[in-house]
């Protein structure tokens, strides 16, 4: 820093030495006009002027008069830089997304055209692009006010030099003016949980507005795309970054990241203003991670956690890669099912070393519940004494062909995650579907199982219009699928006998199979899978055709 500072103090000196060398030449050549005005003068040129010598007089004096009228135009134009100086820091415009400084001064004058600004760090001259102009884009005079933004998303923490120039409207030299500052780099974000970004309808990857929802995009049509909120549970990374760098005594000091519970809808908390202290919303026994600076050996430029989006949930470790000890981070997950389940927000507060706090803010929902997925029975239809209705199969029992169509009872559950937001919408509600296959016992892979029913994204049993919503038993067991067992019946066994078709059987033989229930839900769980469970039973089925 105390570079950066001598830096600092050399530009202003060599801003103070530096002439406005246009001007100057002006000055040289109105005084060269003089002093030959009045050699010729003294010389007595003027008592025998005739002819040509009249005209030369003539242009000598119009020359006089516009560089007069120039350093005029000139000096009537007004050049001020107030701000930024000093450590600035940026800030953020959570609509587009971006980080920037305003430029404040004053660009005005009796000659006034117009005025723009130039951004330089050292000899290195920065795009016009990242400079904005109020309404009139330069061309409209500012007193005392704001003359554009600096977009300074992209630039490093440094020593930056801001040129404002302003244009005489028509003849004349224009004048410019500059100003150092520090910029000191705030960017406190959380832009991605398990791997989830955070998004802003319709299509803005914008992790600095508090109303972004993590998102993914399953791209079903063109745009405007299917964005889907997503549950998330098990373990998970937080990217983002934590990173104020650096002016002289301000750096980061410390980051953390809380979680608290929403309870009911509408009732997220807000985003602290920045300075503000942690409120007691989100209580330090809720902490997911805490990274405290408090070595100076702990400030390396690998220890930065950021700007460009990068693990938030670090611990320090040493290594010693020759014969010097260093701090590094190692990167770590949240294990969220200590949390629970629900509607939760996260609120990552980053402090600098002058007790400065900023904050970003995120809305998550945390599914950690297991599901249900269960065959209980098999039934037939009932011949005595009640024809229609549906007769329980024993326990054990051989399936018959001569069944035909039998159902398949049992259970496809997922808890709704939070019965406080009723009715339940994603990803409150976030069943995804069951699936029943069937393969022959020892049957060789391929074939493989053999659909029963395609991916069904209903419930088994359905949810209740209301809640309280009790957790199903066997015996709310309900229907899953029916099955018709004539469609095993491969006919007779032929003669040579040859295997029968998979995955039927020949009339008078009997096979055991394996009939499986899968059922899963959408939650992202430990970032790569969903809370999912098979369950499998052998039947044994004879065909008595």
């Amino acid at each position: 820093m105390a570079e950066k500072e001598g830096q600092r103090l050399r530009e202003q000196r060599s801003k103070r030495r530096t002439k406005d060398l246009p001007c100057l030449i002006k000055y040289i050549v109105l005084l060269f006009l003089l002093l030959l005005l009045g050699a010729e003068f003294a010389g007595g040129e003027f008592t025998r002027l005739a002819g040509l010598a009249w005209l030369i007089l003539i242009i000598k004096l119009i020359l006089i008069f516009l560089l007069i009228l120039l350093l005029w135009v000139q000096k009537a134009l007004v050049c001020e830089l107030t701000a930024p100086t000093g450590c600035t820091e940026e800030q953020v415009d959570a609509a587009q997304g971006i980080l920037f400084v305003k430029v404040m001064g004053t660009a005005s004058g009796a000659a006034f055209g117009h005025y723009t600004l130039e951004v330089k760090k050292g000899a290195i001259t920065y795009p016009a692009s990242i400079v904005s102009y109020p309404a009139g884009g330069g061309a409209v005079p500012v007193i005392g006010g704001e003359l554009g933004t600096i977009n300074t998303t992209s630039l490093s923490d440094a020593t930056y030099t801001i040129t404002l120039t302003v244009y005489p409207a028509g003849l004349g030299s224009p004048k410019s003016c500059t100003i150092t500052f520090d910029l000191l780099k705030v960017i406190v974000y959380m832009n991605r949980v398990a791997g989830v970004q955070a998004i802003v309808l319709p299509d803005n990857a914008n992790p600095f507005d508090p109303t972004a929802e993590l998102r993914t995009d399953y791209a079903v049509a063109p745009p405007p795309h299917d964005f889907r909120t997503r549950s998330l549970g098990g373990s998970m990374t937080i990217k983002g970054a934590a990173y104020i760098y650096e002016c002289a005594a301000r750096k980061i000091k410390k980051y953390e990241i809380r979680h608290a519970r929403v309870t009911a809808p509408g009732t997220e908390p807000p985003q602290p203003s920045k300075g503000a202290p942690i409120p007691a919303t989100w209580p330090g026994a809720n902490t997911v991670v805490l990274l405290e600076y408090t070595l100076a050996d702990q400030y390396q430029p690998w220890t930065r956690v950021g700007p460009m989006a990068t693990d938030l949930v670090n611990s320090w470790f040493k290594w010693k890669p020759g014969m010097t000890e260093y701090y590094k981070l190692s990167a770590g997950s949240w294990g969220s099912g200590a949390a629970g389940n629900g509607r939760f927000s996260l609120l990552l507060t980053a402090e600098d070393t002058t007790a400065v706090t900023y904050h970003d803010i995120q809305h998550i929902w945390l599914d950690n519940k297991p599901i249900i997925g269960k065959i209980v029975k098999f039934q037939r239809f009932n011949p005595q004494p009640a024809p229609g209705t549906w007769l329980d199969l024993p326990a054990c029992v051989d399936l018959l062909v001569s069944f035909g169509t039998i159902r398949i009872m049992g259970l496809a559950w997922d808890p709704v995650i939070d019965e406080a937001w009723w009715p339940p919408v994603s990803p409150n509600d976030n069943f995804g579907h069951y699936r029943l296959d069937f393969w022959r016992q020892f049957e060789p892979f391929p074939p493989g199982p053999h659909a029963l029913t395609s991916n069904i994204p209903n419930r088994v049993p359905a949810l209740p219009v209301a809640a309280p919503v009790p957790v199903p038993t066997d015996a709310d067991a309900a229907e899953l699928a029916q099955w018709n067992l004539t469609t095993l019946d491969a006919g007779p066994i032929p003669s040579p006998y040859s295997p029968p078709p998979y995955p039927k059987i020949y009339r008078g033989e009997a096979c055991t199979y394996i009939l499986q229930l899968f059922v899963t839900d959408t939650t992202i769980v430990n970032e790569g899978t969903t809370h999912y469970v098979y369950h499998q039973v052998p039947v044994k089925i004879v065909n008595d055709l």
